[in-house]
């Protein structure tokens, strides 16, 4: 791995972390003098795809928070853009809600988990992006083990424009997406609905469902009553299960905003601006 050449002098690749239908992750050193991550998107009709990379590129180079992953710089090689990011070391929400089972994170690990995201999505939205593809596995591990929020591959800057797009994941997808009818920035809401949940029980809500028709058929199951929160409520309280509930409320006019989420308990509200007011970028 070490003699692979990605097309830039002061990125040496160290070894893959992962792979999809974009291409590839590396590890790599920079400039020999710290780790950084390279997502390397494999161009094949640059006419079709280019336009969406760059834009990728152009929000995550306009963004600068603790809870979002730091754009380093890009480059082009031989077919391919490369997206040079800050390397984080501890993996993945999803790893960390599986290292977490049997027995799941505590009272103040959830608050700590919830607010980091929380946190970062409000920055989003202050700065009209719209992530819409919120999942554990768009969700960086750093050193201090806080979440920064990754992969703006399908993020949308929000406009007055009417908006009719699929994309995202299906299990952690708005139901307005999911029937390609207008959204705004409470898609990511519902998406954070579905993360509370699956943080306080180690899965998702829909998880059993195998297809897109399978969950759309269990979110209309609940269109006129609220998703059962009951194991959040035994373990975690009734703070926790009604907000989650009241994110994940299928009418996007009812489901609740960022800003109540924000004042929707004293104890949340406190530890997320005593957090806010101590960040250090």
């Amino acid at each position: 791995m070490q003699n692979m050449d990605l097309g830039d002098s002061e990125v040496k690749p160290i070894k893959i972390l992962g792979a999809g239908n974009f291409g590839r992750v590396f590890l790599c050193n920079y400039r020999q003098k710290y780790k950084v991550c390279v997502k390397r998107i494999i161009v094949k009709n640059p006419k079709k795809e280019m336009k969406m990379v760059m834009h990728e590129i152009y929000i995550m180079s306009q963004l600068r928070h603790p809870h979002i992953v730091h754009y380093v710089r890009s480059f082009v090689h031989a077919g391919t853009v490369n997206i040079v990011m800050e390397y984080a070391p501890n993996g993945t929400l999803h790893d960390l809600i599986k290292r977490s089972l049997p027995n799941g994170f505590t009272a103040a690990e959830v608050m700590q988990h919830f607010c980091d995201i929380l946190m970062g999505l409000e920055y989003l939205h202050t700065r009209h992006v719209i992530h819409r593809d919120l999942k554990p596995a768009n969700l960086l591990i750093a050193s201090n083990f806080c979440i920064k929020i990754a992969d703006f591959g399908i993020s949308f800057i929000n406009s007055p424009n009417v908006m009719h797009d699929f994309a995202g994941t299906i299990l952690y997808m708005a139901p307005e997406i999911m029937r390609c009818e207008k959204f705004n920035n409470k898609c990511d809401i519902w998406s954070l609905g579905c993360l509370l949940y699956e943080i306080c029980c180690g899965r998702n809500p829909f998880s059993h469902a195998t297809s897109r028709e399978e969950v759309d058929r269990l979110i209309h199951s609940f269109t006129r009553r609220r998703l059962d929160c009951s194991a959040i409520r035994f373990k975690y309280g009734a703070m926790w299960a009604n907000l989650c509930a009241s994110m994940l409320v299928t009418n996007v006019e009812d489901r609740i905003s960022l800003e109540k989420i924000l004042h929707c308990d004293a104890s949340l509200t406190l530890y997320y601006y005593r957090k806010y007011f101590t960040y250090d970028y």
